[in-house]
């Protein structure tokens, strides 16, 4: 049953997205403007296409509501107490083996990670923790191990790194860790969208770790005369994801907020 309601998550995810949607009014509208009497009808639904894309695509706009979500949770800020594991969330990769590791590692995966060693740097005796998707047939080597490829060549010590092969979500991912380190002083790096959900689903399963967002995509805009880009409206679709994924932790039970009590 969990396969399946991951399955139905990674669907609805995939498709209440501002380009999806926008492509589904699209194709309605045509079914409407072919016929005479609901063509007015038909345009209405061409125009609000045209203003969900252009309001996920202008920056002035989406770095609003980004910042807002982003804006939730601080910066790490090191408070002389020192943790006992850094843990950087997964992203994705794909092993080409003509390329550099910093290629076939996304860049997501390489901003997390350089967080993670600038705090693991800050805490000395610290340990990092690396999870993520244990790989498939095509590309058997796992996000873990290709992080720890990167680690290690940032000169990281073996010693110092530990992998866990197989979340396949945040929520999977936080499970795991509740259940090696229960009790241990833990930093959480991931990209500041996904630290509110990140930090919730950590909490659902009796973890408190210190947040430490990274990626911050809402940047101030100094003016509004810009166009809108593909760029704006890829981080405008990250801010709809997590907003979704929110959603679903909480209507699955998934997730804890700070006010919540016990």
């Amino acid at each position: 049953m969990d396969y399946y309601l991951f399955l139905v998550k990674k669907f609805l995810g995939n498709l209440l997205m501002p380009v999806p949607i926008s492509l589904i009014l699209l194709i309605w509208a045509l079914l409407f403007l072919l016929r005479k009497k609901t063509r007015w009808f038909g345009v209405f639904v061409v125009l609000l296409a045209t203003v969900l894309l252009f309001a996920a695509s202008y920056a002035p706009l989406s770095s609003r509501y980004i910042t807002q979500l982003e804006a939730r949770i601080p910066s790490y800020q090191n408070n002389n107490e020192l943790s006992d594991y850094i843990a950087v969330l997964g992203s994705w990769h794909q092993s080409v083996d003509s390329l550099p590791v910093t290629s076939e590692l996304s860049p997501t995966a390489i901003v997390r990670l350089t967080e993670g060693i600038r705090i693991y740097r800050l805490n000395p005796g610290s340990k990092l923790i690396f999870t993520g998707f244990k790989g498939i047939v095509e590309d058997p080597v796992s996000y873990p191990e290709k992080l720890r490829e990167l680690a290690l060549a940032l000169g990281v010590p073996e010693t110092d790194i530990l992998t866990f092969d197989g979340p396949r979500d945040t929520g999977e991912e936080a499970q795991l860790i509740a259940t090696h380190f229960p009790a241990a002083k833990l930093v959480l790096v991931t990209s500041a969208p996904h630290m509110p959900r990140a930090l919730g689903l950590f909490r659902g399963v009796g973890l408190n770790p210190i947040p430490a967002p990274t990626e911050h995509l809402g940047k101030p805009c100094k003016s509004w005369w810009t166009f809108p880009n593909a760029m704006t409206l890829a981080r405008s679709e990250y801010w709809a994801h997590e907003g979704l994924g929110y959603l679903w932790a909480r209507l699955t039970g998934q997730l804890k907020e700070p006010t919540d009590k016990n």
